[in-house]
């Protein structure tokens, strides 16, 4: 697929868009806030990028994308917390 996108001049610095691989910068930035957004996981966001595992995670921790965690799981680790502490 082909993406064509116009942005004004004054952007390029700021998204960091002006060098050389600004296409490969792109793709970056999409996949990781689609890895944000929780519709790719690590995995898959690694693969689409071509990067290996830890060549993702340095990716990840440098671009401040971590997924929190869900509603659930925090529900699910604030009883295990009451359990232990009962215990």
């Amino acid at each position: 697929m082909t993406l064509i996108l116009e942005i004004p001049d004054a952007w390029k610095r700021p998204l960091g868009l002006d060098r050389a691989d600004a296409a490969g910068r792109a793709r970056e930035m999409l996949v990781i806030e689609s890895y944000r957004e929780g519709n790719v996981s690590r995995g898959q966001a690694a693969a689409m990028l071509g990067l290996g595992f830890h060549d993702a995670e340095a990716l990840f921790k440098r671009c401040g994308a971590n997924q929190q965690p869900t509603w659930e799981e925090l529900e699910h680790s604030s009883q295990a917390l009451r359990l232990f502490m009962e215990a």
